[in-house]
C-alpha cells in the first residue's frame, strides 16, 4: 500500500489518525470531522468524490479587517480542493457579502459578537490509486472563497481560484501533519466476475 501522508516520496510515513480538534493557532480550530457521514478516518474501495464536513470555529482578533478563509486539500498536493468558510475575524453571525459591487465580492461571516462554531462542508476528490490520504486544513487570506455553511451552500457560489493557491504559501512543502484533520484509506476495487 502506498502512503499518501508525506510531503515527499521519499520520506513516507504512516497516517496520523487526526485528534478530536486540530487548531491553527491564533486563526481556527476545527472539530467533528465526517467523511461521507462517518468518522473522520474511513476506508473505500477506489478512489473518487467523497463529502467531507466539519465544525470550524474562527476567531483571530489580530486579522483585522482582513478576508479570511479555511482551506481544505489532500497532504502533497500543489493546490488545496476547496475553500470551505469566507469571513473576518470570527465565525458565525450569519450570512453576509463582503466587498460587495467589487470584483472581489463573497458571501462571508463577519460576526460583531464572541466567535461561533458553524458547520461547513464539500466534496474532496481522492485518486483512484490504493493508499493512505491524510486530508489537510489551513487558512488563507486571499479576499474570496466560499462559505460553505447550510446558508452559504443554499446560494450558488464559484469556487475560487486563487484561494486554492494559498496551500503552499508560506509553507513550501504545503500543510504538514500538525494540519491533518482526516484520513482516506483507498483498497483495490472488488473484483466482481
Amino acid at each position: 500500500m502506498i502512503d499518501k501522508t508525506s510531503h515527499s516520496d521519499i520520506h513516507r510515513t504512516t497516517a496520523l489518525t487526526p485528534g478530536p480538534e486540530m487548531v491553527e493557532p491564533s486563526r481556527f480550530r476545527i472539530r467533528d470531522v465526517k467523511i461521507d457521514g462517518q468518522g473522520a478516518v474511513v476506508t473505500v474501495k477506489g478512489g473518487g468524490s467523497h463529502q467531507l464536513s466539519f465544525d470550524v470555529l474562527h476567531d483571530c482578533p489580530g486579522c483585522g479587517n482582513a478576508v479570511n478563509q479555511v482551506i481544505v486539500g489532500l497532504a502533497g498536493q500543489d493546490r488545496a480542493q476547496a475553500s470551505v468558510w469566507n469571513g473576518k475575524q470570527r465565525s458565525g453571525g450569519g450570512l453576509k457579502a463582503v466587498n460587495a459591487g467589487t470584483r472581489v465580492e463573497a458571501l462571508a461571516e463577519d460576526n460583531p459578537g464572541p466567535a461561533q462554531w458553524v458547520n461547513v462542508s464539500c466534496d474532496l476528490v481522492v485518486p483512484d490509486e490504493i493508499g493512505v490520504y491524510s486530508i489537510r486544513a489551513r487558512y488563507a487570506q486571499a479576499y474570496q472563497g466560499r462559505l460553505m455553511t447550510t446558508e452559504g451552500r443554499a446560494i450558488p457560489q464559484p469556487e475560487y481560484q486563487d484561494v486554492l493557491g494559498w496551500w503552499k504559501v508560506d509553507r513550501p512543502e504545503g500543510p504538514g501533519p500538525e494540519s491533518a484533520i482526516g484520513t482516506i484509506i483507498v483498497e483495490a476495487k472488488s473484483d466482481r466476475r
